[in-house]
């Protein structure tokens, strides 16, 4: 029952960060920027924590060492994995992006061995397998233009990522509420996107009321629900599995793509989203 609830938390984070492209989209169609996106997604994910946790009367308190950790990961797991990612995106294509980015299961599996001794059996290793050709299958290699630059840049956001999702199962962070690691996350990544945004002068308050609408729903839907799931699912079922089963998240950005921005759907998409399930099936039946 414990091992279901892990596996469904994951799931809905999966699907917060999915419906995340397609809400960046839409601000940007009314006049935001990344760095406006980001630091106001954050900024504004906060704002929606601490009314929570004040509200529910939830101590903010931490010791000195889950601070540092807590700014570890904020910083360099989660801000400088979405700046990296969105970055790319100017280089590359989202699709080349994604499938970059997405073999940070790999990587998680790989590290948590060699860090946390973790067992690598062989239906994590056929799950792994499959869930890779999937991401493979889905993006359309005609769309695909070849910039070092933007590999680089979706490389180092799936590095970062990794070790992100193995800081998030560290045991100092096991006695944090995950409202409370989620505000902080959301403070450090809004202190560094502000700072980013300025010293690059991107800065810009001059959106319309359409595109603060999706960074609200950005900040609430793929930063307070995305990240507080994920944070419980990976306590529960750990850093490697939590990793496989969030590959399900570039099938419900592209599902919400195909309905809400009428982007077009191919075999291709088909068949590599069937082999992500299947991979995510093999996996639950562990």
């Amino acid at each position: 029952m414990e091992k279901t609830k892990g596996i469904l938390y994951i799931i809905l984070s999966a699907c917060a960060f999915g419906i995340m492209p397609i809400l960046a989209k839409l601000s940007y169609r009314g006049g935001a920027n990344t760095y406006t996106s980001l630091f106001l997604r954050f900024f504004f994910a906060a704002i929606m924590l601490l009314y929570y946790l004040k509200s529910k009367g939830i101590s903010l308190r931490l010791t000195k060492k889950q601070t540092f950790l807590v700014l570890i990961i904020g910083v360099f797991g989660f801000t400088f994995t979405t700046s990296s990612l969105f970055m790319s995106y100017n280089y590359i294509s989202i699709g080349m992006a994604s499938m970059i980015f997405y073999t940070y299961p790999s990587i998680v599996t790989l590290l948590s061995y060699v860090i946390y001794k973790e067992k690598i059996y062989p239906r994590k290793i056929i799950s792994l397998i499959i869930s890779l050709i999937g991401l493979y299958v889905l993006i359309d290699s005609t769309s695909v233009t070849f910039n070092l630059k933007g590999i680089v840049l979706a490389g180092i956001a799936a590095l970062l990522y990794s070790f992100y999702v193995l800081g998030a199962s560290h045991k100092e962070f096991r006695n944090i509420n995950s409202y409370v690691l989620t505000f902080y996350i959301s403070c450090a990544s809004a202190i560094v996107m502000f700072v980013a945004a300025n010293t690059t002068s991107n800065f810009s308050i001059h959106i319309s009321f359409y595109a603060l609408v999706a960074i609200l729903l950005l900040a609430f839907i793929s930063t307070v629900v995305a990240l507080m799931a994920f944070l419980e699912g990976v306590r529960i079922i750990g850093p490697s599995k939590a990793s496989i089963f969030s590959t399900i998240e570039p099938i419900v950005g592209l599902m919400l793509g195909t309905l809400i921005l009428a982007e077009p759907i191919s075999s291709r998409i088909i068949i590599g989203s069937i082999m992500i399930v299947m991979s995510v099936m093999i996996l639950s039946k562990e």
